[in-house]
Order: C-alpha cells, then sequence, then structure tokens
C-alpha cells in the first residue's frame, strides 16, 4: 500500500471510531410526540377595540414567550400560523391546565405604598439670571 492509501484507511477507521463513538454515547433529542409534553393552538379574535391581524398576533406571541419562559420549560416552541393562530409546544409539561392558566392569565399592574419613605424634596424654581448690560 502507499502511503496516500494508508492515510485515507486511518482518516476512515478514525470518523468511523468517532461516529460510533457519539451514537453510543448521546441519547436521540426526542420530538413531543415521543417525549411527552402539551401541545396548544390559540386564535386571535377580533374585539371592539383591537382587530386580530398580523401585528397584533406578534406582539401576543412576544407576550406568550415571556410568560412561558416564567414557566421554565426547556426549548418550548412557539409558531405563528397564519395571520391569526399560534402554536404553543411545550416538552415536559404534562399538566395542560397549568400551562394554559400561566399563559392565559391577564397582565395586572399595581402599586404599593412603601412605609418609611419620605417624599422627594421639591425642586427650587430657577431664579432668573440677571442679563448682561447692552450699555456696559
Amino acid at each position: 500500500m502507499t502511503r496516500a492509501t494508508t492515510v485515507r484507511a486511518v482518516l476512515a477507521a478514525a470518523v468511523l471510531l468517532v461516529s460510533v463513538f457519539i451514537t453510543l454515547t448521546m441519547s436521540p433529542r426526542l420530538g413531543l410526540d415521543l417525549q411527552g409534553g402539551t401541545r396548544m393552538v390559540l386564535q386571535a379574535e377580533d374585539s371592539a377595540t383591537v382587530e386580530a391581524n398580523r401585528e397584533t398576533t406578534d406582539r401576543t406571541l412576544e407576550v406568550l414567550r415571556q410568560r412561558i419562559d416564567s414557566l421554565g420549560v426547556a426549548e418550548p416552541v412557539l409558531t405563528r400560523s397564519g395571520e391569526d393562530r399560534i402554536i404553543v409546544e411545550l416538552p415536559d409539561v404534562q399538566d395542560p391546565r397549568q400551562a394554559a392558566a400561566v399563559i392565559g392569565r391577564t397582565a395586572q399592574l399595581s402599586f404599593h405604598a412603601v412605609q418609611g419613605a419620605t417624599p422627594p424634596a421639591p425642586n427650587p424654581s430657577p431664579s432668573p439670571s440677571p442679563s448682561p448690560d447692552p450699555a456696559g
């Protein structure tokens, strides 16, 4: 055998050994159907003040991403389907009611009084600065 043939044979054997090692040591990435999880299809509807279109669906998709991040789900899949549908796939979430409750909750803003805090002092009004004397 020539030297080039020997090098090719060694490289082929190395690639084969690395492939076998990876196959035996790494687990396959299972899809939602084999791994288990929750899949939901949400559809937007027009309201009295907002029309369900591509822009509002995209904004809703971003809000849903933030809410799903609070669930701590590894690798959630959120995709827009058409103008007004959002497909949500949550691997390893076995309770679809909990997922729907977190995703569907209404955002609320609340204000709380802080005890022991002093209000900021008002800014003094600026006094008029003397203007330069044009005669001077």
